[in-house]
Formats: C-alpha cells, structure tokens, sequence
C-alpha cells in the first residue's frame, strides 16, 4: 500500500475516531469574510468540537497536512479530493488615489501597460478584463513587487506601489483606493470546499460544508462586533 493510501486510511479511521476535532485550512484573506463567521457560528453551536484553523493564502496539503476540510479559490484541477462549490469571489482592480494623480484614470485595460503592478507569487502575471458587451482584453505585466498574500497585495497597493485585483469585500472608506474600470469585470474566483473523497459522508464535517454553501455565505467584512450581536439575536429567536 503506498503513502497516499496510508494517509487516506488514516484520515478516515481520525474521522470516526475523534469527530470533535476540526482541521480546517482557509485562505487568510478569507479571515474577513462571512465565511469565517459561519465556521464560528457552527463550532459556537457545538460547544464540543475543536477548531483548529489553519490560515494561509498558499495551497495546504489536505491529506499530508491531516486537514479534515480546506476551502480553496481558484478552479479545482482533478485530484483525488472531493470538492463542492461554495460561492464566487467578486474581485476588483484597485489604485491609490497617488497613483491616479500620476497617471489618471485608465479608460480600456490596454491603457494598464505603463503601469506599475503589485503581483501574487502563487497567480500568473497576466489579468483577463470582460466588458459587459462580452468584449475580452487580457492585460501581462511584470510586477514591481510580488507578495504571497491577497491582503498584503492589497496593503502595497493603498500604501501607493502598484495596481492589484482585491476582493472588493476588502476595500474599505478609510483605504485610499479606487476601482478602477468599472465598465470592465475581472472574472470571479470559485471558492470550494474540499475534503479527503473517502471521508466519512456524514458528520459534523459534511454538516459544516452543508452550512457554508447556503446562499447567505457573501463575503462583506464580518467585524466582530457584527457576529456577537447576530448570535444575540439568533439566542432570543
């Protein structure tokens, strides 16, 4: 039996062994999401289950890494994992308001190759526009500085370094920063649930993947505050 075998007899065999233990690896620029706020509000319902969350905007090792579900953005290559769409990651381009007094504000996406961009290690170079007409226009550039989270991408950007597709739940009044574009769409990232294919079917793990996928898991910024007054509601409901 190889390796890969192994760590899935002994996911399973943890699975029905401790189901009050919960692995979970999320991207961290997830951590300000509504998704976040549903993985709470689940194990907060249960006062036995343990969280252990894992945040990274790198891809974790589900199997290797013992993880009993991960979510992940971006299209699912095949694999030997089980995945079940949970929503759609809206994102937007972004400048600082510094860098529209040097180079004003663009009117087509080939205006965007004098500029300077702020890229992702784990993303190509390169960004795809659609126009509401169904018009395409793909835009390469060379980043002026490349940084292995979305939320740090972000922070150069407001700070004035280069342009960077954010999530448009991250934008914030306080931030100086625009969307720019806005007759043109970046396409938006599908966010999975992902899980070991020979888990246990039933559980508290399928019960949370049920949780996150209904239709109210949008990603507008979940402060805390937000969160503590919901489940003072849902207490006297």
């Amino acid at each position: 039996m190889d390796l890969y075998a192994d760590g899935l007899g002994e996911y399973k065999a943890r699975e029905e062994r401790s189901i009050s233990r919960l692995k979970i690896a999320i991207p961290a620029v997830l951590i300000h999401s509504r998704l976040l706020s549903k993985i709470v509000d689940f194990v907060r319902r249960d006062l036995g289950i343990h969280l252990q969350l894992q945040c990274s905007d790198q891809h974790e090792d589900v199997i290797g890494g013992g993880f009993d579900l991960a979510i992940r953005l971006g299209n699912m290559p095949d694999s030997n994992l089980k995945a079940r769409k949970i929503f759609e990651l809206e994102r937007v381009l972004i400048a600082s308001g510094d860098m529209l007094d040097r180079y004003g504000f663009p009117g087509h996406p080939r205006d965007l190759a004098v500029w300077p961009w702020t890229g992702l290690t784990m993303r190509p170079n390169h960004r795809q526009f659609l126009h509401r007409q169904q018009d395409e226009y793909e835009v390469s550039y060379t980043p002026v500085a490349a940084v292995d989270s979305v939320e740090a991408a972000y922070r150069l950007t407001s700070c004035g370094l280069g342009l960077s597709a954010s999530p448009r739940f991250l934008i914030s009044a306080q931030d100086d920063v625009q969307e720019l574009l806005p007759d043109w769409q970046l396409p938006s990232l599908p966010a999975y649930a992902v899980r070991p294919s020979n888990g246990v079917s039933e559980g508290p793990i399928q019960k949370l993947i049920d949780y996150l996928a209904d239709s109210d898991t949008q990603l507008a910024a979940c402060h805390p505050r937000d969160l503590t007054q919901k489940l003072a509601a849902e207490a006297v409901d």
